[in-house]
């Protein structure tokens, strides 16, 4: 008889312990969830061990805000290069149709957007961005991503505002080149960016009068790739003396846009949220995110180029 009774204890006791474990691991995934990251890299080239072959990665963050279940947010930094495989594209669409709001960088009047399939008037500068991916071998940003989706919210200036900003800072885009030209041939630029791995040897063998009387060759564009990628990686210093102290429209202002949507769309509910915007805003919106409560819980890394 006491055999019997002894039974259903043993049990017991094993079920609680088991449900003991469970409690204990859920609050340490729950508490190790809580530990903000630090920010990683804008970018980063990896190599694979076997093939050799080199990509360049893009970072997507994942953030989260608030302590109550009912009142989190979780917001997404998907970062944008703005040329890049057909997958990434294709793989970016795909993910942004689980977002309740994508907020997407696009210098216009939010009314006028790209159309996947139809070509559209580029300004100056997706002109030059257009003739570098076909350059390339790349696709364009403006022609994968489906920005007419109905979770799409334009989080962006417009052309006067962005002009208006740079008016008050007291900036130009002639003055912009000029600096960008000045800073070409600073040392203090030339050791930051070959310490970041940018370094004109990469080009050897690749000639520029036979690319534009043949086209470049598959060769061609592996070295073009990975002497651009080295230069995308180390863009990082530059955009610091451009910001300053005081910031710099481009970024600043922009960074300043998005924001003012996010909030927007969080007080009208919204609780699941990409932030989909130029790597080159990430470490000014980190700063604004975290001054605002978000906490970063995760990386992922997305493959951008195949190299």
């Amino acid at each position: 008889m006491f055999e019997k009774m002894r039974e259903p204890r043993t049990k017991s006791w094993i079920t609680g312990l088991v449900a003991l474990v469970l409690v204990v691991g859920a609050v340490g995934y729950f508490v190790e969830g809580r530990r903000a990251l630090p920010l990683p890299p804008v970018l980063r080239i990896t190599t694979d061990p076997t093939s050799k072959a080199q990509h360049l990665e893009v970072p997507l963050l994942h953030y989260m805000k608030g302590s109550r279940l009912k009142d989190q947010v979780a917001l997404d930094f998907v970062g944008a290069v703005h040329l890049g495989e057909k997958s990434y594209y294709g793989e970016l669409n795909k993910r942004f149709t689980a977002y309740d709001a994508v907020l997407f960088e696009l210098v216009s009047d939010g009314m006028n957007l790209p159309t996947i399939g139809e070509e559209g008037s580029d300004s100056i500068l997706g002109t030059v961005q257009r003739a570098f991916s076909d350059l390339l071998g790349l696709s364009f940003q403006l022609d994968e991503v489906n920005y007419r989706a109905k979770n799409f919210i334009h989080a962006d200036l417009s052309p006067e505002e962005l002009s208006d900003a740079m008016a008050v800072r007291g900036e130009s885009l002639p003055q912009l080149l000029m600096k960008l030209i000045k800073l070409s041939t600073d040392p203090e630029i030339t050791k930051a960016l070959e310490e970041r791995g940018y370094n004109e040897s990469s080009l050897a063998g690749v000639n520029p009068l036979l690319i534009l009387l043949r086209g470049p060759t598959a060769e061609d564009r592996v070295k073009m790739r990975r002497f651009m990628a080295q230069g995308l990686i180390g863009s990082d210093a530059v955009l610091k003396v451009l910001e300053g102290e005081k910031g710099f429209s481009l970024i600043t202002d922009r960074n300043s846009e998005v924001m003012a949507v996010l909030n927007r769309e969080t007080a009208l509910g919204k609780r699941k949220l990409a932030i989909f915007y130029g790597v080159g805003h990430l470490p000014d919106l980190h700063n604004r995110l975290t001054e605002q409560g978000y906490r970063l819980a995760k990386v992922e890394w997305l493959n951008a180029w195949n190299m």
